[in-house]
């Protein structure tokens, strides 16, 4: 597995959340009131969870590590501005919670300007992660040797056994985000891990996994993974 493949896992998690923050501003602005509980929940998601265990890895260990490498001109400004969104993504979490705060104390138009708020953090994570998904997570594997990616895999094994995962997935399922993965059915045509670059063709199968020549990607267990790199099932695209 390469280590960019748990970080890539994470961010299905953090896509999720997104998706439950959109879907609550849309029924702000629609004129639904406000759980008191959703401002903090989404709070503690974004600050422990995305920031401090997903971002955590990314500048303590990832980032650090590229920093010391000859990195082209490109990498380093993509690095540098994903710094930057985790900096933006930072403030703005500071802001909701305030808002969350007057909320509580009665004030009118917190909910709304939370709605507001929670739009722009959900445009700034889906740019962030398309950004490292599509564009660098892969290509910088590259400036790493094989021992490297090892022991930055252990390294995030060690770093994520201080925190609790679980405990956020179920928190985005409690506000409403779907557990499962929805993809269009795709009877045919072969898929691509972007991860690890593995392709699962339907007429082969996976046999030593128990897949039998002839079943689609489509109808594979939504809980499956890349048999190379353990990436899910939405880290696949179809070629």
């Amino acid at each position: 597995m390469l280590p960019i493949a748990p970080l890539m896992i994470e961010h299905r998690l953090i896509e999720r959340m997104a998706a439950v923050m959109e879907t609550q501003a849309e029924s702000l602005q629609a004129g639904q009131e406000l759980d008191l509980r959703f401002i903090p929940e989404v709070v503690d998601f974004m600050r422990t969870y995305a920031d401090r265990t997903h971002h955590g890895k990314e500048e303590d260990i990832l980032f650090k590590v590229l920093k010391g490498k000859k990195l082209s001109g490109e990498h380093r400004r993509t690095l540098e501005r994903l710094e930057q969104d985790h900096v933006r993504s930072r403030e703005m979490v500071s802001k909701l919670a305030a808002l969350g705060e007057e909320h509580v104390h009665g004030s009118p138009s917190a909910a709304y300007h939370a709605s507001m708020l929670m739009k722009d953090l959900v445009t700034l994570y889906q740019g962030h992660i398309k950004l490292e998904d599509q564009g660098f997570f892969v290509p910088v594997m590259e400036y790493l040797g094989a021992e490297e990616r090892r022991a930055m895999l252990e390294e995030f094994k060690d770093f994520d056994s201080r925190m609790v995962h679980e405990r956020y997935s179920r928190s985005v399922e409690r506000l409403g985000g779907d557990k499962k993965v929805h993809l269009a059915r795709e009877e045919g045509g072969r898929w691509r891990c972007r991860v690890c670059g593995h392709v699962y063709d339907p007429k082969e199968g996976d046999r030593e996994n128990g897949v039998p020549p002839g079943t689609s990607f489509a109808d594979l267990p939504e809980d499956r993974v890349c048999p190379v790199c353990g990436a899910g099932k939405d880290a696949f695209e179809r070629l």
